[in-house]
């Protein structure tokens, strides 16, 4: 989800001192923003624990690949998305998929490595946006809480990466493999700078929550319960495995189940205040008995896409990240590359088809979901 909206104004008047406000209602927010989280944690842990490895890459891709197909009901499912954005949702299929397949034949880890920062930045805009309709619901904050908001998302979430445990191995490597000369005193002083500015964020974001209060702004406390959730489980994750695919299982959840929920809430209200029956599939689901059509729909999508991308191995091994593929490049023996395993070449295979979609997703994202397009915010009200 994202969002670039800098409103500060709500459904009501400004709020005076702690005014809370919700995205559904209380007990909605409560589960599926507040505890859903620690819940993650517990899951992805859990997981780990009693799961063999092979079987943490099924789980991966069973808990995140439902909440892309919500992206392609909001916008193919949708009358009002397809007559608006027709020309994007035709033709950035196509450029992505182009550009995945060539990246994974000539640039695959630069290819991991925009896929990686994509979807950090998608993470980080959708947490951003739900922390926008706090706002709006309470009608809290003034026009620069959205900058501030923005800013301590970035922050947070680059501080974690470049302090945690399980990350700094990944960008400590890749530097070496750029053939950037770096240390433990460069690292130190690299995370030393990251925590410091860390440190004059939160007290820049503290300066500007007590500026707002003062002011009768008013402050949401439901937003920062929400912040506060969203990054104890970056965090306490990050920093408690060493398994991406762990960090990957509660992120996911939590990210994926956030945006399933929005989406199914955006599609009601928008069938509700326009009473359209025949505004696409998307408004239909958001009728009767639609919210099992949706989850349906959505883990048909998951067994379907892995059937596909597992469709090289017999049906007994499926879901558990065991697959072949049978085709091979040829050798260059005059650079000393052998060919590639059954095995290397799959792997080549599903990673570009799951790049290929989680990309897809991300630039859907970057247009539909602005808070500040009034069409976004009829559906949000």
């Amino acid at each position: 989800m994202n969002s670039r909206a800098e409103t500060g104004a709500g459904e009501g008047a400004a709020g005076v001192g702690w005014r809370p406000g919700w995205i559904l209602a209380p007990g909605h927010d409560l589960a599926w923003f507040l505890v859903l989280p620690a819940a993650a944690v517990l899951v992805a842990m859990g997981c780990h624990h009693w799961l063999p490895y092979v079987a943490l890459a099924s789980v991966n891709l069973w808990v995140t690949i439902p909440h892309h197909c919500s992206t392609w009901v909001r916008t193919y499912g949708m009358a009002e998305d397809w007559q608006r954005w027709r020309s994007r949702l035709l033709l950035g299929p196509v450029l992505i998929g182009g550009i995945a397949i060539l990246g994974h034949n000539w640039a695959p880890t630069t290819l991991l490595l925009l896929v990686t920062m994509w979807d950090h930045q998608h993470s980080i805009m959708q947490q951003h946006g739900f922390a926008r309709i706090y706002d709006f619901k309470a009608g809290t904050g003034t026009p620069r809480t959205g900058r501030f908001d923005l800013a301590l998302n970035w922050v947070l979430y680059g501080n974690m990466f470049l302090t945690a445990p399980l990350f700094v191995q990944y960008w400590v490597r890749e530097l070496f493999t750029w053939r950037v000369p770096i240390g433990v005193e460069s690292v130190q002083a690299i995370q030393g700078f990251s925590w410091a500015a860390t440190a004059l964020m939160l007290a820049a974001y503290a300066v500007h929550l007590a500026g707002c209060l003062r002011r009768g702004d008013g402050v949401n406390p439901v937003k920062l319960l929400f912040l506060l959730a969203s990054y104890g489980l970056w965090y306490g994750t990050a920093w408690h495995t060493d398994s991406i695919l762990v960090f990957g299982i509660a992120h996911r959840l939590m990210h994926g189940l956030q945006y399933m929920v929005i989406v199914r809430i955006y599609l009601a209200r928008k069938a509700r205040d326009r009473g359209e029956s025949g505004g696409g599939l998307g408004l239909s689901l958001a009728g009767r008995g639609g919210l099992w059509q949706f989850i349906g729909i959505s883990l048909l999508y998951a067994l379907v896409f892995q059937l596909v991308v597992g469709q090289p191995q017999p049906l007994e091994s499926f879901g558990f990240g065991v697959f072949e593929f049978n085709s091979v490049y040829d050798a260059i023996p005059e650079l000393g590359v052998g060919r590639f395993s059954e095995r290397q070449m799959y792997e080549l295979f599903a990673m570009a088809m799951v790049d290929a979609v989680a990309m897809v997703h991300y630039y859907f994202d970057s247009f539909i979901w602005k808070v500040s397009d009034r069409t976004v915010q009829e559906g949000l009200r």
